[in-house]
């Protein structure tokens, strides 16, 4: 692929720029939701769905316009013993994660445990039903987009700027992806960044985006209602109803 400044100019405000921004933006915004500041959890659910798919819709148009190919951007379907393997494995991934969930929200004491995990980071996690759509949404938007930037854009952008093979490209991409995770803190940075490597792992096999695409979808998904099923149970102690995935 032969780069552009624009190529560059993206690069820059992925690795460096918008985890700055998002680390102030999550800070400020957990302070006025653990405040009670009311509306303000929706507030930034729509904030980012806004910025992720608005960033992504410039930069495909961007992408196009440049003449970059799309199967370089990881978005063509491949076929091959190796990409079946990776659907497969992907799927595999899926079912385990769904599973994991149904086992954990009907469990009360994984729920509490589960909150004693969340801690701080309860500013994001759904408390309501219109909360856990908006939630929904935003776990379909990680994944999309997400990995159109972070799998597809960045690894192809080092492959070409550091001359490097797709592994340390990925590797360094994981690392990036983590980064971009920090308002999280440390262990959630890098859970972040472990994930990174597991859908590259995902594009590697499929030779495409499409089997990371809905692996990181169903993750937040799965997350989400496990965390809107726990604090559920601290909004109504009392309750013995177990919450619905």
């Amino acid at each position: 692929m032969t780069l552009h400044w624009i190529d560059h100019v993206y690069f820059v405000l992925l690795a460096f720029v918008f985890p700055v921004t998002d680390f102030r933006m999550m800070r400020r915004s957990a302070k006025r939701i653990h405040a009670g500041e009311a509306g303000q959890r929706m507030r930034l659910y729509r904030r980012i769905l806004l910025l992720e798919w608005g960033c992504v819709a410039i930069f495909l148009v961007t992408w196009y316009v440049l003449g970059h190919g799309w199967a370089e951007l990881g978005l063509e379907l491949q076929s091959g013993t190796l990409a079946w393997i990776g659907y497969g494995l992907a799927t595999a991934s899926c079912g385990a994660l769904v599973l994991q969930a149904r086992i954990v929200i009907r469990s009360t004491t994984n729920r509490a445990l589960v909150r004693k995990q969340i801690g701080w980071l309860s500013f994001l996690t759904p408390s309501t039903g219109s909360e856990r759509r908006a939630f929904d949404a935003l776990s379909v938007t990680a994944g999309v987009c997400e990995e159109i930037l972070f799998r597809g854009f960045v690894i192809a952008y080092l492959t070409a700027a550091l001359a490097v093979t797709f592994w340390p490209a990925a590797l360094l991409s994981a690392v990036l992806f983590g980064a971009a995770h920090a308002y999280q803190g440390p262990s959630g940075a890098a859970k972040a960044g472990l994930v990174g490597v597991l859908m590259a792992l995902f594009y590697w096999l499929t030779g495409a985006l499409w089997a990371p695409i809905v692996a990181h979808a169903v993750m937040d998904l799965t997350s989400g209602r496990i965390a809107y099923a726990a604090s559920r149970d601290e909004l109504a102690p009392g309750s013995s109803t177990c919450p619905a995935m």
